[in-house]
């Protein structure tokens, strides 16, 4: 990883990036250290799946982690700072600041580079399915527009579109309990989810783009859409773990 001491000017720090000298010229591999500066280290036992710390011996709070159908085989965690990543969500998410996008494509194309021997042995990066159309809550698909930033700073990187789509609005997740949350999953989102060109994905190991992890309902049912159509093997890989996300 990049020494950011040795910068002049020195970044402006994770998640002041509006203020940042690096905003316009940084690199992924300044963007990903600057997020990943801070970050606590690693304790003691953690999830096998989705690495989240296990406190007391108790089982992983990510509901789905532990169901024997989860589809995904694991989940990739670009930083530790979930605080600090929920915040800068929101404002690109909610506040509708899109400037983040850039920002968040770098960080992911240093996450990727710094992780490049384990990373490298899947096929195809894809996004999360999302609707936009006019019954939409959200018009504009904030995971491609990450993706096509990515794209643009890590080309050598598999980035794919579409291999998911959504075909109509679904309950909302935030702020639901995690009953609501598997309910909605299984009915209106499985309902909604298709692959569309199946070829694209035969065979392949690929990884599934998502904002943020809570529970793992929504992972579960893109990988379930993949492996249905043919995929091999399906990961995640999120910003950030955070519960009630």
């Amino acid at each position: 990883m990049i020494e950011l001491s040795g910068l002049d000017p020195p970044p402006a720090g994770f998640p002041a990036c509006a203020g940042c000298p690096y905003l316009v010229i940084g690199t992924s591999a300044i963007c990903f250290a600057c997020a990943s500066a801070g970050a606590p280290t690693d304790g003691g036992p953690a999830c096998v799946v989705c690495g989240q710390e296990l406190i007391g011996g108790a089982p992983c709070p990510n509901t789905v982690c532990s169901y024997d159908d989860r589809w995904f085989s694991g989940l990739f965690t670009v930083t530790r700072r979930a605080d600090d990543v929920w915040d800068a969500l929101c404002r690109y998410k909610y506040d509708e600041d899109q400037s983040w996008a850039q920002i968040l494509g770098r960080i992911l194309v240093g996450f990727l580079e710094e992780r490049r021997a384990e990373l490298e042995g899947y096929d195809l990066i894809t996004t999360g399915a999302l609707y936009v159309g006019p019954k939409a809550n959200r018009l504009w698909d904030h995971l491609r527009f990450i993706l096509d930033a990515a794209a643009d700073q890590g080309p050598t990187w598999p980035f794919a579109r579409d291999l998911i789509t959504k075909a109509g609005p679904t309950g909302q997740f935030l702020g639901r309990s995690p009953q609501v949350r598997r309910k909605i999953a299984e009915h209106s989102l499985r309902a909604a989810l298709s692959v569309p060109e199946p070829e694209r994905v035969a065979g392949r190991r690929i990884l599934v783009l998502d904002d943020v992890y809570s529970e793992g309902f929504s992972m579960r049912e893109m990988a379930r859409a993949l492996i249905e159509a043919g995929a091999a093997e399906v990961a995640g890989i999120v910003f950030a773990r955070k519960k009630g996300g």
